[in-house]
């Protein structure tokens, strides 16, 4: 029943939820009709990646995170968030105790990676199949195959990070071209635990995975000073941050440089219209607090700041031309570049292609987003055209 080809009709694709229900223990935490009621609410999404079929969490559903996703075989939580600090003296020390270890934030975006059946597939923070991730883990963490045969409960979380991803324009400075994957938790299936510090270093050692930078352990108190020139070298190297994780079944908290900050801010501000106006204050608010700690920043900040915020955005209303971003990825398989481009179509984002390229092995795709909310943000205003604020 796990390979029917399901059409997007609601009588057969209940009677796959109910079959899930059937099979999957984690499931049944809840009664069949609560699952039902939240796919009629449009919190269940059905799915499905070749021959393979899936439910994701499209909103929060119980105890289950947006994120999650299953079939009749496993169930996948979502990755949770995690909260931010924005003063690491008092931060620390009320959050953590010794053990922790600072590991380094990645500018990328996060996928798990399990074993489905016969192949690996990369899923995406909201619960789709990555076909980019899905394509190119290979080149990056050839010991993936070994690790699930030896570890089949365990979900692999990394972040994808480089010049040449699909999704983000931010990454760091130290990935000259392509990408990189960066193994940075392993997850249990089914309960969402992950493993703690210590063990999670022998796995990542044992099968020679790729993973962010490291440090510790730290005490909140002792260690201060330590960790406020680990971050201060961060800001230096133009990286974005840490992620504090015990070494222990306990909190994790994260903290950004204010490199992150300023380049945040300079990305984003053009497309004002495409995001959650609350993006630029909170950004602001987080620099506010970094210079209160580090201020030997101040005037680093104070020289570049409005120069990152408006210098791109007023040359792009010189343009006249609508607001876009440019991409560039490479595949290993033209089928799972069309997959993306599916993808794409379903998430209504508007993707004009601009060259594709056979070479090395790899087909190489220069691709645009089209903002249109974001270039109507700006034309109106543009055009004279007043609001009431």
């Amino acid at each position: 029943m796990g390979r029917w080809k399901l059409r997007e009709n609601d009588k057969e694709i209940l009677e796959y939820l109910k079959y899930c229900w059937t099979k999957n223990p984690y499931l049944k935490k809840y009664s069949l009709k609560d699952w039902e009621e939240a796919y009629f609410k449009g919190k269940i999404l059905f799915f499905n990646w070749k021959e393979k079929n899936f439910f994701r969490l499209n909103k929060d559903f119980k105890s289950f995170t947006m994120g999650t996703f299953f079939n009749e075989n496993f169930l996948i939580p979502g990755y949770p968030h995690i909260p931010r600090i924005y003063v690491l003296k008092t931060g620390l020390k009320r959050y953590l105790t010794y053990p922790f270890y600072a590991e380094e934030k990645i500018e990328g975006y996060n996928v798990r990676l399990i074993k489905v059946e016969d192949e690996i597939l990369a899923f995406t923070r909201r619960g789709y199949v990555c076909a980019f991730a899905t394509d190119r883990w290979e080149d990056f963490l050839p010991q993936l195959p070994r690790f699930f045969e030896e570890n089949p409960d365990l979900v692999v979380c990394a972040e994808v990070a480089g010049p040449e991803n699909p999704f983000v324009n931010e990454y760091p400075s130290y990935i000259k071209e392509d990408i990189n994957f960066f193994v940075f938790d392993f997850m249990k299936k089914g309960r969402g635990e992950f493993l703690n510090v210590s063990e999670k270093l022998k796995l990542l050692k044992k099968y020679k995975l790729n993973f962010p930078e490291i440090q510790g352990p730290f005490d909140p108190e002792r260690d201060y000073e330590k960790i406020r020139n680990l971050l201060k070298r961060y800001h230096f190297e133009k990286r974005e941050g840490v992620v504090f994780k015990p070494d222990y079944q306990g909190s994790r908290i994260k903290y950004v440089t204010p490199f992150s900050n300023l380049e945040d801010l300079k990305v984003v501000f053009p497309y004002l219209g495409e995001i959650d106006p609350h993006f630029v204050s909170l950004r602001l608010i987080r620099l506010a607090l970094n210079l209160y700690e580090f201020e030997e920043f101040k005037e680093e900040v104070y020289n570049i700041l409005g120069k990152n915020i408006f210098e791109e955005t007023i040359e792009i209303f010189k343009t006249e031309k609508p607001l876009q971003e440019t991409f560039k990825v490479r595949f290993k398989r033209e089928k799972n570049f069309l997959a993306m481009l599916a993808h794409f179509r379903l998430a209504k984002v508007s993707v004009e292609i601009k060259k594709t390229e056979w070479k090395n092995g790899y087909l190489h795709v220069e691709f645009t987003k089209i903002y249109p909310r974001a270039t109507q943000f700006w034309k109106s205003k543009l055009e004279g055209w007043g609001e009431i604020d």
